[in-house]
């Protein structure tokens, strides 16, 4: 794979989307909003958002002035909301901590609000231009089939694949070659379908050429057992918490709003048997910091 890294490079060069604004930029801030904004998000979600985000808040400073709740209101449409509290937090942070300037290393990434390895070492790469490999699934699943072989079953330990991407990395070429692999896994070399006639590793690939039919066989053999019956999503607990969230967003400003008047306002949203648990929902917003409660009420955390 080492040896393969310029024919990955030129198909980036080539075939890769350069034109994400994320791409475009080194900018710290920008970076780290686009991490989070794709956390669990596919591109096309969070293209608009983050583009009406970034003009809204265009850094750590002007993101750390606002109220909490007008940086949840910015993030509809993304779901997971508490991804923008935690986005705050790391802006107000960063203003406090660091002088308003985003630190490099490794560690004192690890050490703000909602930064964990995957993101710390994208933002390396992606900010910094450092050589730090932002592994996941994806990129796992490449290097597992071009040094391994297929996934199915696996034959290196997530530890030993990251370690054998990290060493593919050419020399400060981090930010390419990260963004090369991510464009690969979601449009060459996919979980279920792979395209090997098109993929520019496919010489030294050990799994090169994917039966189809095989990898799918060999995928749900080695599947965890799945739940019976999966539950719809009108009736999992993300479908209560957004719908009171986006009831608290379109509240102005900074009114508060009784649970008794929340309740009201859900009671043909959500089903029936459910209604009842919208003041628990709540209680678990008000901790994770989303929301704020007082003696009049509720709404989106001011702070």
């Amino acid at each position: 794979m080492i040896g393969a890294a310029p024919q990955l490079l030129a198909w980036y060069r080539d075939h890769g989307r350069s034109h994400l604004p994320w791409r475009q930029t080194r900018d710290p801030y920008s970076i780290v909003v686009s991490e989070f904004m794709l956390q669990q998000t596919q591109v096309d979600r969070v293209l608009p958002i983050y583009e009406a985000f970034i003009a809204a808040f265009p850094s750590f400073a002007a993101l750390a002035a606002v109220d909490a709740g007008d940086v949840v209101r910015a993030w509809r449409g993304l779901g997971y909301n508490s991804r923008a509290v935690r986005l705050h937090a790391l802006a107000r942070t960063v203003m406090e901590t660091h002088g308003g300037v985003l630190p490099q290393s490794r560690d004192a990434l690890l050490a703000l609000p909602g930064i964990g390895p995957y993101t710390a070492a994208a933002v390396r790469a992606f900010a910094f231009e450092c050589d730090d490999a932002a592994l996941d699934t994806n990129i796992r699943r490449i290097v597992h089939r071009v040094m391994l072989g297929l996934e199915y079953p696996p034959l290196a330990s997530a530890q030993e694949l990251d370690a054998i991407a990290t060493d593919a990395i050419p020399v400060d070429r981090g930010h390419d070659w990260n963004s090369a692999m991510m464009d690969l896994g979601s449009t060459v070399c996919m979980a279920r379908a792979p395209k090997c006639l098109l993929c520019p590793l496919q010489q030294s690939c050990v799994a090169s050429p994917v039966d189809a039919t095989c990898l799918s066989t060999l995928a749900k053999a080695h599947a965890k057992r799945a739940p019976q019956a999966s539950l719809p999503f009108e009736r999992t607990t993300r479908f209560l918490r957004g719908r009171i969230i986006e009831r608290l967003r379109d509240e102005p400003g900074l009114e508060v709003m009784t649970i008794s008047a929340l309740i009201h306002d859900l009671v043909t949203v959500v089903p029936p048997d459910r209604v009842a648990e919208i003041p628990h929902i709540v209680d678990v917003l008000v901790k994770e910091g989303i929301v704020r409660a007082s003696e009049h009420g509720i709404t989106l955390r001011s702070s």
